[in-house]
C-alpha cells in the first residue's frame, strides 16, 4: 500500500524534501504493519535493496551473542531510519528488528530513492548526516562497554533517552517520553535483570524515579549529568 505524503515528510531524512518530489516518493512507497513483539527482520538476514523507516511506532534492534544472550542495541521511534546495509553494504541484518508496539514500515526501492538524490542531492546529506550520528553512538556504546562503570553506562542510556526522544514536565520532575523498562534497560549496558534494578533503586534514587513499565522521571538532572560528566563527550 503507497503511503500517505504527510506521513512520510515526518520522516527524518525527507524533511525539507520538495512538496512534488515528496508526492513521488509516496506513491512509489510501500507500508507494511506489524503487531507488539512481531519480528520485522532476523539477524543474518538478507535485505531487499531498499530503504526502511519507521512510519508509526517503535523498534527494538538487539543481537544475539554466540553463547545465547541478547543486547539491546538501540531503540527507535517513528521517523527513523534503519536496515543502512540495504543500502550500504553487503545487505546482510547485522541485528534482529522487533515491534515494540504496533508499527509501520515504509520501504522504498533503493533506485526510487537514488533518483530522488539526482533531483535533491541534499538528501544524500540528510542520510549521511543520520548515519553519521548512528556511528557515533555506537562508537560510544562501545566506549562505555568497555570501559565504563554500569552506573556510568546507565546514567548515560537514561540521559541520552531524555535529550534524544524528550521529557513532559510532572509535578516530581522531568518524565522521559522512551519508556525504559528494567529488562531493555539491562540489555541495552550489558548486566543483569537485578544489577540494574539494584543500581536504580539504591545508586540513583535520589536523582530518578521509575514507575511500572519503565516510567522514569529525573528529579535532578544536574546530578545525573555530574555521574557522566568526567568522561562525557
Amino acid at each position: 500500500m503507497s503511503v500517505d505524503p504527510t506521513a512520510l515528510s515526518q520522516l527524518s531524512i525527507f524533511q525539507g524534501v520538495e512538496r512534488d518530489l515528496l508526492w513521488e516518493l509516496a506513491d512509489q512507497s510501500q507500508s507494511h504493519s506489524y503487531e507488539k513483539g512481531e519480528i520485522i527482520i532476523y539477524e543474518g538476514d538478507r535485505f531487499q535493496a531498499k530503504l526502511y523507516a519507521v512510519l508509526e511506532g517503535k523498534i527494538l534492534v538487539s543481537k544475539i551473542a554466540s553463547s545465547g544472550k541478547e543486547t539491546v542495541i538501540r531503540q527507535l521511534p517513528s521517523g527513523e531510519m534503519f536496515a543502512a546495509p540495504a543500502l550500504f553494504g553487503d545487505r546482510i541484518a547485522p541485528a534482529t528488528v522487533t515491534a515494540m508496539i504496533p508499527t509501520t514500515i515504509v520501504t522504498l526501492e533503493k533506485s526510487v530513492l537514488l533518483q530522488a538524490i539526482q533531483k535533491q542531492p541534499s538528501l544524500a546529506l540528510q542520510i549521511l548526516e543520520v548515519l553519521n550520528t548512528r556511528i557515533q553512538e555506537m562508537h560510544q556504546t562501545i566506549h562505555d562497554l568497555i570501559s565504563e562503570r554500569a552506573i556510568v553506562r546507565l546514567s548515560r542510556v537514561i540521559y541520552y533517552s531524555a535529550q534524544r526522544y524528550g521529557t513532559q514536565e510532572k509535578a516530581k520532575g522531568q518524565q522521559l517520553e522512551a519508556k525504559l523498562p528494567y529488562q531493555q534497560l539491562s540489555r541495552m549496558i550489558g548486566i543483569t535483570y537485578e544489577e540494574c534494578v539494584r543500581l536504580v533503586n539504591k545508586e540513583l534514587h535520589e536523582i530518578l524515579t521509575y514507575q511500572r513499565g519503565g516510567i522514569i522521571t529525573l528529579q535532578d538532572e544536574a546530578a545525573l549529568v555530574a555521574l557522566i560528566s568526567p568522561t562525557f563527550d
